[in-house]
């Protein structure tokens, strides 16, 4: 919701009020409307708007209805005179339309406006603050034209689009956030990206195909499935070196790690089954059969479940982690189900159906599907925000990605990105 920004209003005191049109979004593009009353019995002089740092007026903008001409904007565009002006009895206001800005970064920023020669039952110079909210960025890999978007998801505007990525699949953000790490699917390479820079800083030769990732929770490994060689390589983040080599199966897919650390689950679509392995001692400890051609796996934020999502038949395989065994397989699951995740708080999955253009909501309580939504066409990678508010579906074939609202399941933002978007990841 926008709102306007003033200081507490005192009788005969100078107002001035800022107010973000459509959003308050960092990264949005809105037009944003200062209004000053000099609220004097007499107020006779030039009228000068200041601008904080991250705003600027050009000759697009208008006041009191009027373009500005390049003669009223001074200091790079912070500035903004109107000269002789008449304030009698409080009836003047001036209106500065700064038209089509995008908001800078999150923070609180402070406007002045003053009159500037004579003023009578006002002190002439009013002062307040817009707060820019914080929007959650998301890393979006674009298999078929090599590249990286960045995105910010409440006001749908792209930030960078990076290159040197050859056939990019999946990606993961790390715990600390200071890195993404993506796989080169054809060059057999996962790059690393320095979130600060968005700059591909390192690349790591893995096994053949590397297709999906997983990192330990206190962000010191990143597992690299390997589809084609059935291997899962582990990187030490501090060196961004392999240190090991996991033999698993053999068309291995997606990969997901229990809360604690200690075990990772990689799913196997040629025997449909899942591999457990054990990141202590980096060896597959027990083999669990499950659904046909399992892709993709979330585990619950209390550690206790796993959902399996196999795309051949549209089932969920649940499994127990204490026990490594299956227990419930939920059907009904879309038409060739690729990508789930589970909320923050444990209470529902989200699942993308390619083929039905859907997103499928399951409630883990009753393990029953509550609703479904459209998004884009082909859906295929899923992500959620950390406060459990937000998501972002990677739409395959249309080149977009849909941004979520997790609380009315709804989309609420469509953002153009490269072709063939994959994986997601939101920080």
């Amino acid at each position: 919701m926008i709102e306007e920004h003033q200081d507490e209003i005192i009788p005969f005191a100078a107002q001035l009020t800022v107010t973000p049109v459509t959003t308050d979004r960092e990264g949005a593009v809105t037009d944003i409307l200062i209004s000053y009353r000099p609220n004097a019995i007499l107020a006779l002089g030039a009228v000068v708007f200041t601008l904080p740092t991250g705003f600027t007026a050009d000759t697009n903008d208008t006041l009191n209805g009027t373009t500005l001409l390049s003669s009223q904007i001074s200091n790079n565009g912070g500035r903004v005179t109107l000269g002789l002006t008449l304030d009698l009895l409080g009836l003047a206001q001036f209106d500065l339309l700064l038209k089509a800005k995008t908001l800078p970064t999150a923070g609180t920023y402070r406007f002045k406006a003053e009159n500037t020669l004579l003023f009578l039952g006002s002190q002439g110079v009013a002062e307040t603050d817009l707060t820019v909210e914080a929007d959650s960025l998301a890393y979006v890999t674009n298999n078929l034209d090599s590249t990286v978007s960045v995105i910010r998801l409440m006001s749908a505007t792209t930030v960078q689009t990076i290159t040197g990525i050859t056939f990019p699949a999946g990606l993961i953000d790390t715990p600390s956030g200071s890195y993404v790490y993506v796989t080169n699917l054809i060059t057999n390479l996962v790059s690393v990206i320095d979130t600060a820079t968005n700059a591909v800083v390192q690349s790591i030769s893995v096994g053949i195909s590397p297709i999906r990732l997983a990192v330990s929770p206190n962000g010191a490994y990143v597992y690299v499935v390997n589809r084609d060689s059935g291997t899962v390589s582990v990187i030490d983040t501090a060196t961004n070196t392999v240190t090991a080599t996991i033999a698993v199966g053999n068309s291995i897919n997606g990969a997901a790690i229990t809360p604690s650390g200690t075990l990772l689950y990689v799913t196997d679509s040629i025997d449909n089954k899942v591999h457990v392995i054990s990141t202590v001692t980096n060896t597959v400890i027990q083999t669990i059969l499950v659904g046909f051609s399992p892709i993709a796996l979330a585990i619950t934020p209390n550690g206790q479940r796993v959902y399996v999502l196999n795309s051949g038949d549209s089932t969920i395989t649940v499994i127990s982690t204490p026990t490594n065994t299956v227990v419930q397989t939920i059907a009904g699951i879309g038409a060739s189900p690729q990508g789930i995740a589970i909320t923050p708080s444990g209470n529902y999955a989200y699942i993308t159906s390619l083929n039905t253009n859907e997103v499928y909501v399951l409630d883990i309580a009753t393990n029953t599907v509550t609703t479904t939504f459209p998004v884009g066409n082909g859906p295929i990678g899923i992500a959620l925000s950390s406060d459990g508010t937000k998501g972002a579906v990677t739409n395959y074939f249309d080149g977009t990605v849909s941004v979520i609202n997790l609380l009315t399941n709804t989309v609420l933002n469509t953002v153009a990105v490269g072709a063939g978007p994959f994986d997601v990841a939101v920080k």
